[in-house]
């Protein structure tokens, strides 16, 4: 049992389930599913409301030590308990989505490799069971490894076929590339169509689309990267070699001031910028 299990069942004995508050901004069920967590939405919220509380109360007693020895308002106790606990409360309700997106982006990235991997061993006359059981031996991915265990588990300890084991993982794949693909691989097994022949087809396909997908991401990044030499180069230097040259005509005092807004605000407001749209254009 993980630290994170221990932790949900010791705070669910505590405090109930208090799946209320994470309900506020919707059902987060689901959620928390495909982000294989492995809790239960109730162990997940009472995990969660339960270190809010001690966080908030942690908080209180620093206030109260500050307001008494350094005359910090009284006031400050309450509000910095009030304000700890809502915004604790709410990373802990964003934070499935937040590992959703990394999972999804790990997930189809390692897809190619996956199935190439699986198309090689199928050729050995490995059943798709032992297919699944020998990648997860070797997979160094730990979500995707999260995942092959769960249809591993779902054969070997709940006694599900492969096509239901593989229904149950497209549900909560947040993946859609790694779910059109188990989607894909479950039809080939209920048609009866050979394995091997579909995994081979497979593999050259999400090959051709990771090339086709490269390419893109090569072409985005060389329009940021002119983007970023026109933008984020020449024109802050362009500005401040302006503001020098007025300076030394005519100076005046409010040169001084498009310097420090220029050096302090511009040029860090344009490099979160760009940092931005690097990772908007991420493969994911």
């Amino acid at each position: 049992m993980s630290f994170l299990d221990s932790l949900a069942k010791f705070a669910i004995s505590r405090v109930g389930a208090n799946t209320w508050i994470f309900k506020i901004f919707g059902d987060p069920s689901e959620d928390i599913k495909k982000a294989w967590l492995g809790l239960t939405p109730d162990e997940y919220s009472s995990a969660m409301f339960f270190i809010s509380i001690i966080l908030s109360a942690a908080s209180a007693e620093v206030s109260a030590i500050l307001s008494i020895f350094m005359k910090v308002p009284w006031f400050s106790v309450p509000l910095s308990f009030i304000a700890v606990f809502f915004l604790s409360n709410a990373f802990f309700r964003a934070y499935p989505s937040l590992l959703i997106t990394e999972i999804s982006s790990s997930l189809s990235l390692r897809l190619p490799y996956l199935v190439i991997e699986m198309a090689a061993l199928s050729d050995t006359g490995m059943t798709i069971e032992k297919i699944f059981e020998s990648i997860l031996e070797l997979e160094p991915d730990k979500y995707t490894k999260k995942v092959l265990n769960f249809i591993v588990r779902n054969i070997k300890i709940f006694g599900m076929d492969i096509t239901q084991s593989l229904e149950e993982t497209i549900k909560r794949s947040p993946s859609r590339d790694f779910a059109e693909f188990l989607l894909s691989l479950k039809g080939a097994l209920l048609s009866g169509s050979e394995v091997r022949h579909f995994l081979s087809e497979y593999s050259q396909k999400v090959m051709i689309d990771k090339k086709i997908n490269l390419r893109y991401l090569i072409e985005r990044l060389n329009i940021i990267a002119e983007a970023f030499t026109t933008l984020f180069v020449v024109l802050p230097s362009v500005l401040l070699i302006m503001i020098l040259l007025f300076t030394m005509i005519s100076f005046k005092s409010y040169y001084y001031i498009f310097f420090l807004v220029i050096i302090y605000v511009l040029i860090p407001l344009m490099g979160i910028i760009f940092i931005m749209l690097l990772e908007a254009v991420r493969p994911r």
